[in-house]
């Protein structure tokens, strides 16, 4: 019959087909057997990238701020009155001891020095007289030719003779020295400032006249006051005996546009008490300036290293923390995902420094955390 009606149809003749319904079922049965089945396929584990922490030598700095101050300044005074004559210095420029400064107008205390030693020549002569006269007064006393108080006479007159002289004398020195003071000399090498009094000036009348100052740069001190928190900090990292006695540390120091000055400074002077007023210890830092790179006044921070010799390091954005505290992720020899808390030590240029709570051959988790979690199984690997 079926091939009947598929003859119809091929000839041409409208004939309707009529497929049986247990056909059409077997039909609907066969497919539905070949179609494969819909399973659950659980996606692969993920990866992240993991390393060993870091462990060896690391330096920790313990900043201190202080301000840097010369070892020596002076000021030049004007120690006679006068006219400035003359500023024999380049302000600002560095001076060495004895260089000329300032000349004030000498001709009065020249003519004053040559008054003096002509009032000592007459002393002079005063006394060899008294002194020629005493001598024959004493042979004539010996033969009574003159009484003894004509003797004591004479001898009185030579005292005041030779007391004369000295006083001659004395007014010699000072005029010569009022004379030296007309001149003025550097007493230290350091940097010199500007002239405060101009040329032409009356100077040092009625008080010594401020002329300038000098600073002496090499070296340049720092002087610092350690907290009692970080002093006591100090007696535990670097032991007792350097807390105690700290003269002699070597130190860096960090000014204040970030930058780490090129020479290293030397603890020359520790306080012998804590100050109970301000719970501070002061120190004074020595630093060698022979360029003058560092000026009085700078403010910065005095580095005092900690050398840790078997430190653990982590990078810084590998450490997370939570209620209990701070944590990093590590994953085991399973492959599974764990956590380790740890105390945090000081920020070091390789990372964070791990004092307790991380050993050397963990696999810290590196990159990828947030895709990690712990209790899950991950596929490590190594940093590119």
């Amino acid at each position: 019959m079926l091939l009947h009606r598929f003859g119809s149809i091929c000839s041409g003749r409208r004939t309707k087909v009529v497929v049986p319904a247990f056909a059409l079922g077997c039909s609907l049965v066969l497919m539905t057997g070949c179609a494969p089945k819909n399973e659950f396929v659980a996606p692969p584990p993920p990866s992240v990238v993991v390393a060993p922490p870091y462990q060896g030598e690391v330096t920790v700095y313990t900043p201190v701020g202080g301000q840097t101050s010369a070892r020596d300044s002076v000021e030049i005074r004007a120690r006679v009155s006068g006219y400035l004559e003359s500023v024999d210095f380049t302000p600002g420029s560095t001076v060495k001891t004895g260089d000329l400064l300032f000349t004030i107008e000498p001709q009065l205390y020249e003519a004053a020095l040559q008054s003096s030693k002509g009032q000592l020549d007459s002393a002079n002569a005063s006394r060899d007289l008294a002194q020629t006269t005493y001598q024959r007064n004493e042979q004539l006393f010996t033969s009574d030719a003159i009484s003894e108080l004509d003797l004591l006479r004479s001898q009185a007159e030579l005292e005041l003779s030779e007391a004369s002289v000295s006083q001659a004398e004395a007014a010699v020195e000072s005029a010569s020295l009022d004379l030296g003071y007309t001149k003025i000399y550097a007493p230290l090498t350091g940097r010199i400032s500007r002239e405060r009094v101009t040329v032409g000036n009356l100077v040092g009348s009625g008080e010594p006249t401020l002329l300038a100052t000098i600073v002496q740069m090499d070296p340049m001190d720092i002087y610092i006051n350690i907290d009692e928190r970080t002093l006591l900090t100090f007696l535990k990292e670097y032991g007792q005996k350097r807390s105690t006695d700290m003269k002699g540390s070597t130190v860096l120091l960090e000014l204040s546009d970030g930058t780490v000055y090129s020479r290293k400074g030397r603890v020359d002077y520790v306080s012998n008490r804590l100050d109970s007023a301000t719970g501070t210890l002061e120190m004074r830092v020595s630093f060698p300036n022979p360029d003058g790179t560092l000026i009085p006044g700078l403010y910065g921070k005095v580095l005092f290293p900690n050398t840790y010799d078997d430190a653990i390091v982590v990078p810084e954005e590998c450490i997370q923390m939570d209620m209990t505290g701070n944590y990093v992720l590590v994953v085991n020899s399973e492959n599974v995902v764990e956590t380790r808390y740890i105390e945090k030590g000081p920020l070091v240029d390789e990372g964070r420094v791990v004092t307790e709570g991380l050993g050397a051959d963990e696999h810290v988790i590196v990159n990828g955390i947030q895709r990690a979690r712990p209790g899950i199984t991950v596929t490590p690997q190594n940093p590119s």
